[in-house]
């Protein structure tokens, strides 16, 4: 089944009444993830300063821009067990939803605080929201980023590796060995979390963690029951029509040393509030508390994450058959040029991308952009969410 959903900003501001019936109870893990991936060596040029930074971007922005299968000068293979930061947070109380584990993965120049913005949680946390609805939900800082693994950011950061990450953390949840597996940092208030058992386990993702979801679904089918795919539209009319070089970045260690002074060659970051702006906002939906907490919690970015993309279309493995829902902002600058109507059919999504998905469906949240948590009208986002799983038994 395929089928559009369009709703009007009246219904959904309606549903931002959101109050969390269950306080969540959170852990904090470090968590070894042995990986073998196979990666590419891409040409591009080194990162290691801003002039570098703006020359990179000019690279792979020309109209005469080498193709990733022309950059491609043979495969680097990947055996190594990488350090990831995740979070796990359950309900207080058992719930009808308790066998229902939700993994989230934010997209790039994030880490894991995308799922919990602490600037009105109420309206802007998708962890809280989780929670009040009876689901756990598990997020983990992607490598490259926040308190994981920095590894080497033209080698290492790629796509290929990042997928089975995801799968190798999704197969610990599966064998009930995450915990087993990992290090507990901290708790919430000093509570005992257990080990996770679910029946069914929904992956959520935001732009480039939709993409690691749909390599997943491509190469590891069986390992998931239905996917959320927010900030993401693939085989939009305009997809890579606007260029990197479009959104300023600096080379990450000079651009704040403090914050970002142990990243290394070729890790870049997005400069400033203007530049935040045109990637993530649309006016209508913009508070400038949620602009600055995005500032506040960028990251950066490994340089082969942009040559990469096409790893997470490599079919191999199980056929996924789940329900697949995308989301994009109606405005949505990333993926459609700044206006998604018109640009794509469900059709066309489903055929090539999810051919044995059980139902694609393609929602535009109104008056968004890129990021949908900090836009204004999040919560009511997030019942239209729940309500796709509702619909499909999750």
């Amino acid at each position: 089944m395929v089928s559009t959903q369009l709703v009007q900003v009246g219904l959904l501001f309606a549903a931002k009444a959101m109050v969390v019936a269950a306080s969540k109870q959170c852990v904090e893990l470090n968590v070894s993830v042995p990986v073998v991936a196979t990666n590419n060596y891409y040409a591009m040029p080194q990162v290691n300063s801003n002039i570098d930074a703006v020359q990179w971007a000019l690279n792979f922005s020309s109209w005469d821009s080498l193709t990733p299968a022309a950059r491609d000068q043979g495969p680097k293979a990947i055996n190594h067990t990488f350090n990831i930061n995740a979070r796990l947070c359950v309900p207080s109380t058992k719930t009808d939803k308790s066998d229902i584990l939700q993994i989230a993965v934010q997209g790039n120049a994030w880490d894991k605080r995308y799922w919990d913005v602490s600037v009105e949680p109420a309206e802007h946390s998708y962890v809280d929201a989780v929670i009040s609805k009876g689901y756990s939900i598990l997020m983990f800082d992607r490598i490259g980023t926040g308190k994981s693994d920095l590894p080497n950011a033209y080698e290492d950061v790629q796509v290929a590796t990042e997928i089975e990450i995801l799968a190798q953390i999704t197969s610990m949840v599966r064998n009930k060995t995450l915990l087993s597996s990992a290090k507990v940092v901290s708790t919430t208030d000093n509570v005992t979390v257990s080990e996770p058992n679910p029946k069914h386990i929904v992956h959520v993702g935001h732009s480039y963690g939709s993409l690691l979801i749909t390599g997943l679904l491509n190469q590891h089918g069986d390992m998931t029951d239905a996917a959320l795919l927010t900030g993401f539209l693939p085989n939009s009319t305009q997809i890579n029509a606007v260029p990197v070089a479009a959104f300023e970045h600096d080379f990450a260690p000079i651009s704040d040393p403090v914050r970002f002074g142990k990243f290394s060659s070729g890790y870049i970051v997005l400069t400033s509030l203007n530049t935040l702006q045109k990637v993530y906002f649309t006016k209508a939906t913009l508070e400038p508390e949620l602009l600055n907490f995005t500032e506040e919690i960028k990251q950066p970015e490994a340089v082969a994450l942009y040559a990469s993309g096409g790893q997470a279309y490599v079919q191999r493995g199980p056929a996924y058959k789940g329900p697949v829902q995308l989301i994009a902002g109606e405005f949505d600058y990333v993926n459609c040029k700044g206006d998604c109507k018109g640009t794509y059919t469900e059709e066309s999504i489903k055929n090539s991308t999810y051919p044995t998905a059980s139902d694609v469906t393609v929602y535009l949240q109104p008056d968004t952009a890129h990021a949908l948590t900090v836009a204004k009208n999040a919560s009511a986002l997030f019942e239209v969410m729940f309500s796709y799983l509702d619909k499909h038994g999750f």
